[in-house]
């Protein structure tokens, strides 16, 4: 019995056959013994069936409507997979799936932001083999983003990424005196992790305290940024990049006078749920979160190209608060801080559907499951606070 375990499934059959010189061949039974396909898309492989290597899209992928991609080799990505050269920390075994993901990080899967820094992020990935974390922050930002934009769901691989990028990140943030290039694989891994939040259901406090990770280890972590291959990711730079998406020969307001209508009434609906919410608010961080969310309002009146510069620096403004402030602005018990991202996020996705930006920010689904989870967990007497978010986010069904 042993015999047949190890040389597979026709020893097993022939084992009852009766002995003689010369028995009859069995017929070939259908999908056995074809010629294994080598150069076959990753979807095939995953199910174990022949691939017929067409391009871009193979016959069974076609037929059943699946998203069809094929692994490409070192030599084309320009880069090798982390694990399949060198012998690094991440040199491990790797499944077709992390290839796949290794390949959509370098094919647009990367942060896109700021805009045309794809070059940065090959360099990344060319560094990956020599830093486990980092290999596991660019497959798990990849497999979250393959979840987000395709049929395929991968939610279960990346957050399997997540956790080990995470482990692994804490033991690499304990050592001291390291090279330039170890500090960008630190930062570079750091703000994975931070856009790989941005794309999760339930990553709202995740996000912000990813954000506020990228930020200390920026500052502290990092030997230099002058030297660094991030030394142009500032603040300025992502305003820019947000100028440029929306283009400045665009107009400043809205043409379409439906949608002109449809945001003012918004913006009417925002103040007036921002006064509802105001009394709520006793810290200086809420206040100042308050006043700022008070401003974009104020500025869309007159630009909404202006509006959705000043939401840049309000993405971050939770870095700029000392740590006993972040610390009570991200606790669970704050509802007050939960209402007041409520309508960031909810103005966010107003400004990025109805204004010029379409399409710059998060993913419409994120968001719309941030503020409705954190309507959720408020109690029946906060609920009252939310009625305006929460509003639109049913409008949207």
């Amino acid at each position: 019995m042993a015999d047949a375990d190890v040389t597979g499934t026709e020893t097993g059959r022939g084992a009852g056959a009766v002995s003689g010189p010369a028995p009859n061949r069995r017929r070939p039974v259908p999908g056995k013994g074809h010629r294994k396909s080598k150069k076959g898309c990753v979807t095939c492989k995953t199910r174990r069936v022949k691939c017929s290597e067409e391009r871009p899209f193979c016959r069974a992928c076609r037929r059943l409507g699946l998203d069809c991609q094929y692994v490409p080799t070192a030599l084309s990505l320009g880069v090798a997979p982390p694990g399949l050269l060198g012998a690094g920390p991440a040199a491990a075994a790797l499944t077709f799936e992390d290839l796949r993901f290794f390949h959509h990080f370098l094919a647009g899967g990367h942060p896109p932001l700021p805009f045309g820094e794809g070059k940065v992020w090959r360099d990344v990935a060319a560094i990956s083999h020599e830093y486990d974390f980092l290999a596991h922050a660019m497959m798990g930002l990849a497999a979250q983003d393959l979840t987000a934009s395709t049929p395929s769901n991968y939610s279960v691989q990346a957050l399997n990424h997540r956790v080990r990028a995470i482990a692994k990140m804490n033991v690499a943030l304990s050592k001291a005196d390291i090279s330039a290039v170890d500090g960008d694989a630190r930062l570079a891994a750091a703000m994975l992790l931070t856009f790989q939040s941005s794309n999760m259901e339930d990553g709202m406090m995740d996000f912000l305290r990813m954000l506020r990770g990228w930020m200390v280890i920026q500052t502290t972590v990092v030997p230099s940024m002058t030297e660094s291959i991030f030394q142009g990711f500032t603040e300025e730079a992502y305003v820019e990049s947000m100028r440029s998406f929306i283009g400045r020969d665009k107009p400043k307001s809205l043409t379409n006078a439906a949608e002109s209508q449809e945001l003012q009434q918004a913006l009417e609906d925002f103040n007036a749920s921002l006064r509802l919410v105001a009394p709520l608010c006793q810290s200086l961080a809420e206040l100042r979160y308050l006043s700022s969310l008070q401003r974009v309002a104020l500025v869309a009146r007159e630009s909404t190209t202006n509006a959705c510069l000043e939401l840049v620096p309000l993405y971050a403004m939770t870095n700029e608060m000392d740590a006993d402030e972040f610390a009570y602005f991200t606790e669970e018990s704050n509802l007050t801080a939960q209402i007041l991202l409520a309508h960031f996020w909810m103005m966010s996705w107003i400004l990025d559907s109805l204004g010029p930006s379409r399409g710059f920010a998060m993913r419409e689904d994120t968001v719309l499951r941030w503020v409705e989870r954190a309507a959720q967990r408020l109690p029946e007497s906060h609920k009252r606070y939310v009625l305006w978010p929460l509003g639109i986010v049913e409008s949207r069904g």
